[in-house]
């Protein structure tokens, strides 16, 4: 077994965490990272800081871009593990031309049929936590990172630590949404090696329409626009419900309520930045008001 620090250290993404298998028990197998490798041993979960400038625009009204949630590259552990012999699946779903919509061995799912929660594996790999706008947060950068997560017969160590407390539920998130998306009084909960997490009821729907910084970029992965499928009983339309999707909720890092999340994470902890990210009344609006454009 490689030890987890050797493996991080060789790997060098600003978040790195193996959960044990144990956190993925009771999963259907469409919820399961092994269904995308049988032989696989380990399963990781890397992430990169997105830099704070990216939401600066979409902060000041003055730049439509939202920074993605999810790494589409994973050079740099695929070469580590592949130079040890080892090799690995990274997990990166598309709806491909021509593609089977059958299992195509017994006991499989269809192909691109296993759709995974990142959030959860990394929190379980104890990297972070989600929270209450469903949105995954670390100590380091509170929601300001994109992961990614692959499976390898690389048998690694688990990796250690459970932090808590890092989203407070200040429900800034709540106040911040014009449309009421976001629940302050009902909420679910998703135990995690040990944890609780309190997430927030969202209303899939409202997300979809929001016209203050949500961002379609993918149902599941990068690749397909969201916002073009159709929404039935607050999830999209067609895709059975996991535990974790959440709906098949849009990427809202750059939305009014991720922003002020990024605001209140950034006024309660210290990250390095000459001036707080939030110095103006921040913006908002529905989609049902005048837009005068």
């Amino acid at each position: 077994m490689v030890p987890f620090e050797e493996f991080r250290r060789r790997v060098g993404y600003d978040l790195v965490g193996v959960p044990p298998l144990g956190c993925f028990d009771g999963l259907p197998p469409s919820e399961h990272p092994l269904s995308l490798f049988p032989d696989a041993r380990s399963v990781v979960v890397v992430g990169t800081r997105i830099r704070r400038g990216q939401f600066r625009a979409m902060e000041e009204g003055s730049l439509w871009q939202t920074p993605g949630r999810w790494l589409t590259s994973f050079d740099g552990v695929i070469r580590v593990i592949e130079s040890e012999g080892y090799e690995c699946v990274p997990y990166a779903p598309a709806d491909a031309p021509h593609m089977p919509r059958r299992p195509l061995r017994a006991g499989q799912c269809p192909p691109n049929g296993v759709r995974l929660s990142i959030d959860y594996a990394a929190a379980a790999a104890g990297l972070g936590e989600i929270g209450y706008h469903g949105m995954f947060m670390s100590e380091r950068f509170g929601i300001r990172q994109a992961l990614g997560l692959l499976v390898t017969d690389m048998d690694v160590e688990p990796s250690t630590g459970s932090p808590t407390g890092i989203c407070d539920r200040c429900l800034a998130c709540v106040q911040a949404c014009p449309l009421e998306a976001l629940s302050a009084t009902v909420s679910t909960t998703v135990t995690c090696q040990g944890r609780t997490m309190v997430l927030g009821e969202i209303n899939a729907n409202a997300c979809r329409a929001c016209p203050n910084g949500v961002s379609g970029d993918s149902k599941y992965f990068a690749g397909a626009d969201e916002l073009h499928f159709e929404i039935e009983n607050n999830q999209v339309k067609g895709d059975a419900r996991s535990r974790f999707a959440r709906g098949g909720l849009p990427n809202r890092l750059a939305a009014a309520c991720g922003r002020a999340c990024i605001a209140h994470f950034e006024a309660t902890h210290d990250t390095g930045y000459r001036i707080p990210f939030r110095s103006r009344e921040p913006w908002g609006f529905r989609p049902d008001e005048p837009r005068g454009w």
